[in-house]
């Protein structure tokens, strides 16, 4: 789970979060989802594997503005060979307010998908939503 405030700099001319932004606020939650997961996505890195977006969706079901303060949910969907996708739910003060997925897909160096290191797998099923 990741907790932030909107600022200022989030926001339109009319203090409304801009969309683009949420795509940042999904980054920083997916991190923080792997590193609570106990991945390591630097030492994937180390040994050649690399995890990129493939794909995005954005539903937004309310508004936010400057100095809401957001929590953003992410979690596993399902689990491929080379991809896999997750799930983000935004949320101020316990109502949704967007609604997010995430297809992201292993690659190597060169950007090449590539098959999902085990252990990779093994962590990301430990965490599969029902």
């Amino acid at each position: 789970m990741y907790r932030t405030d909107i600022y200022y700099q989030d926001t339109d001319a009319g203090g409304v979060v801009y969309f683009a932004n949420y795509l940042k606020f999904f980054e920083r939650s997916w991190f923080e989802f792997f590193r609570t997961i106990g991945i390591p996505l630097t030492e994937l890195e180390k040994r050649g594997i690399f995890v990129m977006v493939k794909n995005v969706s954005l539903d937004l079901v309310g508004k936010l503005r400057y100095g809401d303060t957001i929590t953003v949910e992410t979690s596993l969907k399902e689990l491929k060979h080379a991809s896999f996708l997750l799930t983000h739910i935004v949320s101020k003060e316990g109502v949704v307010t967007t609604r997010g997925e995430t297809t992201m897909r292993c690659v190597n160096l060169t950007g090449r998908p590539v098959k999902m290191p085990d252990d990779l797998r093994k962590g990301l099923s430990l965490s599969l939503a029902p």
